[in-house]
């Protein structure tokens, strides 16, 4: 367990960090987050999520209390205070006491840091199985608090022996409940949604480094074009690049994870083993 926590411009003990149950985080179930890891005592894309962070409050009509360089000033000094090299952060803000309880106002932020997630190697050698749902997040641009369908849902996606739920309109894929979702074509495009979808920082990354080696693109992708893929794989934070193998009860392809996918996942290692080598020259 992680000592400390960040709540509103204080770092506290985690045992004695608090939320009043007031807050609409609470009565309404409105707020937004991030989460991003650390690595080697580097926090992974900083700029770049508490950017996003940021868009996600402006489209809930919250603002952030301090800046985005004094928000990464606390997380510094967060990750500093617990001393652990490996772990991952979550930004919280809230909509706050609200007088009213519904209209925000005066929003909590917390910083929270937890163990860092691990994945088995097995997991990109082998492949996984995906469920798909019909379903379109509100705000989807944004990392709301709300995953009430994902978590209703989690149960069954264990029945089926899937570790994710790829929502869809019907006829167009959007993403993953905490994934992005791409696509190699037959003919070997790089493909992968565009529109009401969370832009995740992975799949920023997955983007940069697939161009030196394949075409890409950002485009609608429908249901048609996901069954008759090459190959499939989802993208986040914590799994990187992991090759679907089965959707619902469809195998992908021959049902074996894909080349291409198997090289992109190395290839986002190698990026993010180069950001982290940056990162420890800047900080000498």
């Amino acid at each position: 367990m992680f000592r400390f926590f960040y709540v509103n411009e204080q770092i506290v003990p985690s045992s004695e960090a608090s939320l009043g149950i007031t807050d609409l985080a609470i009565l309404r179930g409105y707020g937004v987050f991030d989460y991003f890891l650390v690595r080697e005592g580097v926090p992974m894309y900083i700029d770049d999520y508490v950017a996003r962070f940021q868009r996600s409050a402006a489209l809930l009509h919250l603002e952030l209390p301090i800046s985005l360089d004094k928000l990464k000033i606390h997380i510094l000094n967060l990750i500093k205070a617990n001393e652990q090299s490996d772990a991952s952060i979550r930004l919280v803000l809230t909509g706050g006491y609200a007088e009213d309880g519904y209209t925000p106002i005066r929003p909590n932020l917390l910083i929270l840091e937890h163990d860092m997630p691990r994945y088995p190697n097995e997991v990109v050698q082998q492949g996984v199985r995906v469920m798909l749902h019909e379903f379109q997040r509100e705000v989807p641009e944004a990392k709301t608090i709300n995953y009430l369908t994902g978590i209703r849902l989690a149960g069954q996606m264990r029945q089926q022996g899937a570790i994710e739920i790829i929502y869809h309109d019907g006829r167009f894929v959007r993403e993953g409940v905490r994934s992005n979702v791409f696509i190699v074509t037959p003919d070997d495009v790089l493909a992968t949604p565009d529109k009401k979808i969370l832009a995740g920082v992975t799949r920023k990354n997955i983007l940069e480094v697939a161009k030196a080696h394949l075409t890409v693109q950002e485009r609608d992708v429908s249901l048609a074009d996901l069954l008759n893929a090459k190959e499939v794989f989802i993208s986040s934070t914590t799994k990187g690049a992991i090759p679907v193998v089965q959707i619902d009860d469809q195998m992908v392809a021959d049902g074996k994870p894909g080349a291409i996918t198997l090289q992109l996942a190395h290839l986002l290692q190698e990026y993010d083993a180069a950001y982290i080598a940056a990162q420890h020259t800047a900080m000498v």
